[in-house]
């Protein structure tokens, strides 16, 4: 249950220059066009249609696939193609909102328990647990790679029964448990490590669907 802590209406975080962010509920369209037209800004349209449409077709597949996963804002590292990072991470947020839920830290507790090699710790004040964790290639389920991932699962301060969890994954430079992979790793706890929570505004309570909404900062910008 809420226990008086203010409303929250969204998160922070400090991602790397070449990291993009891109909504998952709301203003998708513009986001993907506006990444679209900047990885091809350098070519004509006509010489890079069919790589521009198949990229397209890539990023909506992961777009629906974080739909169905409750999923927020999905950010992507995104430089010159031979830099790109065999990397993603996305923010979900879950509310279920019932009055007689378990305090958090028993929830906390459960998962902990269910997740070999999980530790708890605190983001901005909120317990939290970080998992890590192998996963095979499941074709059938469109994962044509094995991958490893890191997840944190905290509760959003000031509501019953909401969760948000910020889900990374990489298949590194070909194995999930090369250096590679595991040097991603350790940058997306260096990115989580920058979490804040961004307050309601005074005037009035959050509404539930704007405690969803993320304001995330390049590092080097004002």
């Amino acid at each position: 249950m809420s226990d008086g802590t203010a409303a929250i209406r969204g998160y922070r975080l400090v991602v790397p220059r070449e990291w993009r962010k891109i909504p998952v509920q709301r203003g998708t369209d513009q986001a993907v066009k506006a990444l679209l037209d900047e990885a091809f800004a350098r070519h004509g349209r006509d010489q890079v249609a069919q790589y521009r449409r198949e990229l397209e077709g890539r990023l909506r597949g992961m777009i629906a696939q974080a739909r169905q996963n409750a999923g927020v804002d999905l950010y992507l590292p995104f430089g010159r193609a031979e830099h790109n990072l065999p990397a993603s991470f996305l923010i979900s947020y879950a509310e279920f909102g019932k009055p007689e839920a378990p305090d958090p830290r028993t929830v906390l507790a459960e998962v902990l328990a269910q997740s070999p090699g999980g530790e708890s710790l605190e983001l901005d004040g909120t317990p939290a647990v970080r998992t890590e964790r192998l996963y095979a290639a499941d074709p059938a389920r469109d994962v044509p790679y094995p991958s490893r991932r890191v997840e944190y699962v905290l509760p959003v301060p000031g509501t019953a029964d909401s969760w948000l969890v910020a889900s990374f994954s990489t298949f590194g430079a070909g194995d999930p448990d090369d250096p590679t992979a595991r040097l991603l790793c350790a940058l997306f706890d260096a990115i989580m490590s920058t979490f804040r929570w961004h307050p309601a505004r005074p005037e009035g309570p959050a509404d539930p669907s704007e405690a969803v909404g993320a304001a995330a900062r390049p590092l080097g910008t004002s």
